[in-house]
């Protein structure tokens, strides 16, 4: 939970958008967003997509038009085209420690115009609703960092043009034989705003991964999702905070040390409105990441498609010279005004 002081400090956050974070940084990767855009193979620049574990990966591996495999820092990512547009797709692993480490080694070994988080993660909404956080802050350290203005901005186009409707329904437990189909008395939404933290549990320590581990605590890049397995996890008190996790705002850091546009997207695994009770973690993430991730994913692609209009789009020509140029406050504003939001 936060103290006093971290509560200040992102309710003044919020009031601001700092000029300096990993959203808005100033100068440093060379390429713009819409030169991203793919037609017949993947290539440089990329989107960079990030997920703690195979879970949270997989329904973007399934969507996508993976052309090979690559290494960066000793972890394999797949080079790949995502709704017509060049990206990386890969596991940074669980903890803030592995999201630190993988994204700085990812965005040194590649031509990055954005990196975006997709995972799932703990939130005072309900489960299955997916959030865009403006706000995100690593506890005990100093330091708020925000989405990049133009990614915000497409997000905000997203939750209009989502490839398939938001899950509401899901099998518990996930892979299980014996799994019988839950649904939420609601339909989950997209959610902007909100103050996002990112807690580190392991004190700094990177969280191994295991092999052959399957969708959780696998190293393996996804494929094909396996039989789910059972999850040993101490409970956490519930989260007053809008979203909460052990990466996105570690992620946030090391994109704003790289000077490389960032987004984080969060959809909720452990969170309100379970009909099978107020449980908490891990009983509600054991039951429910699967269609968190299903859900983060749609709006991740939704985003990267947006991408892509943008480079097809002759009217947003302009748009794509003020993105290159690193204008986000301008380009943000051509992109909701185009689309009458």
């Amino acid at each position: 939970m936060h103290t006093s002081r971290q509560l200040s400090i992102l309710l003044a956050a919020s009031a601001v958008w700092l000029s300096v974070s990993a959203g808005d940084a100033a100068a440093g990767h060379t390429s713009g967003l819409c030169e991203t855009a793919a037609t017949d193979h993947a290539a440089p620049p990329y989107v960079v997509v990030l997920s703690a574990f195979p879970a949270e990966l997989a329904p973007l591996v399934a969507a996508a038009d993976v052309e090979s495999t690559v290494e960066a820092g000793g972890r394999p990512y797949y080079v790949a085209r995502l709704e017509g547009v060049s990206v990386i797709l890969g596991l940074m692993g669980i903890g803030t420690a592995n999201a630190r480490n993988s994204t700085t080694s990812v965005l040194s070994a590649f031509d990055a115009a954005a990196v975006i988080v997709n995972g799932v993660a703990g939130s005072n909404r309900r489960i299955g609703d997916v959030v865009v956080a403006t706000d995100w802050m690593e506890k005990d350290q100093d330091g708020v960092f925000h989405p990049n203005r133009a990614l915000y901005a497409l997000a905000r186009l997203a939750k209009a043009n989502l490839p398939a409707p938001l899950e509401k329904c899901t099998q518990v437990p996930p892979g299980a034989p014996d799994a019988h189909t839950v649904c939420m008395p609601f339909t989950p939404t997209v959610v902007f705003g909100g103050a996002g933290t990112t807690s580190d549990p392991a004190g700094g320590n990177p969280i191994p991964c295991i092999p052959n581990g399957g969708p959780l605590f696998g190293c393996e890049l996804p494929t094909a999702m396996t039989a789910g397995i059972s999850v040993a996890m101490k409970p956490k008190p519930k989260s007053s905070n809008t979203v909460e996790d052990e990466e996105t705002a570690a992620v946030a850091r090391a994109a704003d040390e790289a000077d490389v546009p960032f987004l984080g997207i969060r959809a909720v695994s452990d969170g309100a409105g379970d009909p099978l009770g107020d449980r908490g973690f891990p009983f509600q993430f054991a039951d429910y990441y699967d269609l968190a991730a299903v859900n983060v994913s749609a709006v991740t692609r939704a985003v990267v498609a947006e991408v892509g209009k943008l480079a097809t789009d002759r009217s947003a020509r302009d748009t794509c010279r003020q993105l290159a140029k690193e204008s986000w406050k301008r380009a943000a504003t051509q992109i909701l005004r185009r689309r009458g939001q």
